[in-house]
């Protein structure tokens, strides 16, 4: 699953237009995720020009992502 900072997000939609499942969409004027397609692969991550998407590998809901600390 991943996890978008949203207040550091630029809006370029370049990792919905990378992503193979589509679990990543422009809603609005912000990017919303789908954990229940999302596939961990991982390449939103790396198109990501702001790096405000974080991949947590084989999570499937919010609660489970590691707090940052």
């Amino acid at each position: 699953m991943i996890k978008i900072k949203h207040d550091g997000c630029i809006f370029c939609v370049g990792c919905s237009s990378v992503c193979p499942v589509n679990a990543i969409e422009a809603v609005g004027t912000r990017m919303e995720h789908y954990p229940e397609k999302c596939i961990d692969c991982g390449l939103c991550v790396r198109v990501c020009p702001a790096n405000v998407i974080r991949l947590h590998k084989g999570v499937k809901k919010a609660e489970d992502i590691p707090k940052e600390g």
